[in-house]
């Protein structure tokens, strides 16, 4: 028999009942809806997803958006991924969003840090309930996010009830806002042609900018006890990659042990080769680093 549509439905027999798929619903998870009220009142709505066949408890992770007015529809990829790969996953579209209450504050609209600290308390709640999801291991639940995620990250960690056991932050800033966003001008941020073309030139610029610094992580990193890893790449033009590395390397040099950081040398700001080469192997190094954290067991 000959399925009339993509999107139709596939029906396997089990046993003595009937599981249904269908292409926005995967067969190796199931979701539940999930509601999670912030400090303010406001009621963000999310989907928690796991593992289908796991019995025992598994790790999880809050994922966190990056930039701009963002549903966890934006973050299917990376949620499907994490799935696959044995962690319960909670999403959750940004307040102001989706089907999230309140105002999605524009950046930087009123100030960096202003929005900055009100993610992070939407993303503080997240984590709270997912550790008191059930078929959760609540010793292993951390923080999964990119870009702009990476400010916002370590501020939810100070704000959660409990901290995250582990951060993994791809492509994210290191720098204040100030930086990041004079690095961007220059290099054109992917998305415009850019100012300054010549490598050298720059960085140069970047590492002597003197110009309003807006939120800076790096006292909030030099304290921070969660073990977390930076994915990195080298050849990403929202980010810059190699002032992120000197700020991160400064903290390890000053007794700070918590940042891992890995770079990819063609990688760009999604962690995509730039020249459309092979990927680099991103999941791969995290996965790597889940397991000497022991978060996740060796296979």
């Amino acid at each position: 028999m000959r399925m009339t549509s993509a999107a139709a439905a596939l029906v396997i027999a089990l046993g003595a009942g009937l599981l249904t798929f269908h292409p926005s619903r995967p067969l190796y998870m199931q979701q539940r809806a999930v509601a999670m009220r912030a400090a303010d009142g406001v009621v963000l709505q999310g989907t928690l997803s796991r593992p289908r066949w796991r019995r025992a408890a598994v790790p999880a992770v809050v994922i966190v958006h990056g930039s701009g007015p963002l549903t966890r529809d934006d973050v299917r990829g990376d949620m499907r991924a994490l799935v696959r790969l044995g962690f319960a996953v909670l999403t959750y579209d940004k307040r102001g969003t989706g089907r999230s209450e309140g105002v999605f504050l524009r950046q930087w609209g009123d100030s960096a840090e202003t929005v900055l600290m009100q993610l992070a308390g939407d993303a503080a709640v997240a984590l709270d309930s997912l550790r008191a999801a059930d078929g959760v291991d609540a010793t292993r639940v951390g923080f999964f996010g990119a870009s702009q995620a990476g400010w916002i990250i370590p501020l939810a960690a100070q704000r959660a009830r409990h901290h995250p056991r582990f951060q993994v932050l791809l492509a994210s800033p290191a720098v204040s806002t100030g930086v990041e966003q004079y690095y961007s001008d220059l290099s054109g941020d992917g998305s415009r042609p850019a100012q300054v073309t010549d490598r050298r030139e720059l960085e140069a610029r970047v590492l002597a900018y003197a110009g309003p610094r807006g939120y800076d992580p790096a006292p909030l990193l030099a304290k921070t006890a969660v073990p977390t890893l930076w994915l990195l790449g080298d050849r990403d033009l929202s980010v810059p990659t190699f002032a992120s590395r000197r700020v991160l390397d400064s903290l390890a040099r000053a007794g700070t042990p918590t940042h891992t950081v890995v770079s990819f040398p063609n990688a760009d700001h999604f962690l995509r080769d730039a020249d459309g080469g092979p990927q680099p192997a991103v999941w791969d190094e995290m996965m790597a680093w889940l397991r000497t954290q022991g978060i996740v067991r060796a296979p």
